[in-house]
């Protein structure tokens, strides 16, 4: 099986581009790309300098130049070497990368989000607050790929999860505004929540209401030091899934490479987008055009219904497509001025590699 992924991902590379012999024509492209989305960027924030009802401005050039060095450093070791090999396959059940958790704290105990005919609901259960940001995203992942690796519905917060966050360059410190008290925060928000959905469709001349309710953790027992994450010692600390999240979660996951979700990791807006992207091309069969008003009804939490609110989503979308296309250079997308054209694509685990 390795001699036959290793022999696939070597023509799979040679397929995108006859002319990859390096590094370089990669991020020529993607340097290319860049220069057209910033203009198209350019023109959507002309005359819109204001911030917005926030106080938040759209993305500098300072800030993209923070990540360059860490997207490089993905492409290149991604280029060399496939997910499998370089033991950096992770997971995301299927319905979380359909279900975006908010970007930024909000206020009151539920988060709802309406697209086309269907609502979502996060709901927080134990008054811990609604999960939000980053955090929880890189949670989910490794719950769902420890409990593909697993098969069990008890996950212990051990050595596991000090491995994984290690894997993806947390920093772990203490105090106030250190890590470790945001993770251990946002996990208890994370397993103290509960997903609702709710659809309607109207069909032969009848109306149909359904929807589904699905509660993350059945329990958990959480212990920690004030400085580390929970190691061996505290191989009490553990969480116990639902059943029905366990069957969701283990049931046609998306594979995702860790790589990427490391350099993305800072932007939940990315995270989400990588992870739709992947899934989403898996099974395209027809270009897709997808217009900046239902793009931020699906990507878009928390963003202001207005002018300046809209402007800002779509330059942080585009600021965000920018990195996702920098690690993932295999998809197709297409940024327009009304929107997103998606072409089918490889997906950026190959389905060959984790047969």
């Amino acid at each position: 099986m390795y001699i036959a992924v290793c022999i696939f991902n070597a023509w799979w590379l040679l397929r995108v581009s006859s002319d990859l012999t390096s590094i370089q024509p990669i991020l020529g492209q993607v340097e290319r790309e860049d220069r057209r989305l910033q203009e198209i960027q350019r023109r959507h924030n002309q005359g819109d300098s204001k911030p917005d009802g926030n106080g938040s401005k759209a993305p500098t050039t300072n800030r993209r130049e923070r990540n360059s060095e860490a997207i490089l450093s993905v492409v290149e070791a991604m280029y060399n070497e496939c997910a499998v090999d370089a033991e950096a396959l992770g997971f995301m059940a299927k319905m979380l990368v359909q279900t975006t958790l908010p970007h930024r704290a909000q206020p009151g105990k539920q988060y709802t989000r309406t697209d086309g005919d269907v609502t979502l609901s996060i709901t927080d259960l134990g008054g811990a607050g609604l999960p939000y940001g980053s955090y929880p995203r890189l949670i989910l992942v490794w719950m769902t790929t420890e409990a593909l690796r697993t098969g069990e519905r008890k996950l212990e917060l051990g050595r596991s999860l000090s491995s994984f966050m290690g894997q993806l360059g947390l920093q772990c410190t203490g105090g106030h505004w250190g890590t470790i008290p945001r993770f251990r925060g946002q996990m208890e928000r994370l397993f103290g929540a509960a997903i609702s959905t709710r659809w309607k469709q109207d069909k032969n001349g009848q109306t149909n209401t359904g929807g589904s309710n699905l509660l993350l953790a059945e329990e958990f027992d959480l212990w920690w030091t004030p400085q580390k994450l929970p190691q061996a010692p505290l191989a009490q600390s553990s969480v116990t899934l639902s059943q029905k999240f366990f069957e969701q979660l283990v049931e046609a996951p998306v594979p995702l490479d860790l790589r990427a979700i490391k350099a993305l990791k800072r932007s939940p807006l990315s995270l989400d987008l990588y992870a739709w992207a992947t899934r989403r091309v898996s099974y395209l069969k027809r270009p897709l055009r997808i217009s900046w008003k239902s793009f931020q009804l699906s990507f878009g939490a928390g963003y202001a219904e207005t002018p300046q609110g809209r402007s800002r989503f779509r330059g942080n979308a585009i600021e965000a497509l920018r990195r996702v296309k920098a690690v993932y250079p295999q998809i197709k997308i297409e940024i327009q001025q009304d929107g997103v054209l998606l072409y089918p694509s490889l997906t950026h685990v190959p389905k060959a590699t984790i047969a």
